[in-house]
Formats: C-alpha cells, sequence, structure tokens
C-alpha cells in the first residue's frame, strides 16, 4: 500500500520539476539545461542544493529562445 498525501492540490503553488525532467521536457542535455542556469537565461528555485523549475520559467526560457 503506497501512502496517500492527504494535502489538497493548490492552483496556486507552481509545478516544480528537477533539472532532468526539464532536459527531457525540452529534449536537451541535463548539461546544456544547467549551463542555461548558470549563465541566468534560466530561473530557478533554490532549496539548500536542490534545483527545481517551474512550469512557468521553463515557458518563459521557451518563448525567449523561439524566433
Amino acid at each position: 500500500m503506497t501512502p496517500q498525501s492527504n494535502i489538497p492540490a493548490n492552483p496556486a503553488v507552481p509545478q516544480l520539476m528537477t533539472v532532468s525532467e526539464a532536459a527531457a521536457c525540452l529534449r536537451m542535455s541535463v548539461r546544456t539545461i544547467r549551463r542555461r542556469i548558470k549563465d541566468g537565461s534560466l530561473d530557478v528555485v533554490r532549496f539548500d542544493r536542490s534545483i527545481r523549475i517551474t512550469q512557468r520559467d521553463l515557458e518563459r526560457f521557451i518563448n525567449k529562445n523561439t524566433r
């Protein structure tokens, strides 16, 4: 049996994805995503040493880099 969360989904809280998930979503390498984070072209949320990317920030990155 898997534990279920009793915390309801809050639409005001953005969906967070890992660097690997963002890379898979964009069909880019993890290394490329990390470079974009380092050069400031992709915003992230940091929790201690963990890096997460919101769907909104990923969409902004796509829109900024689309011709």
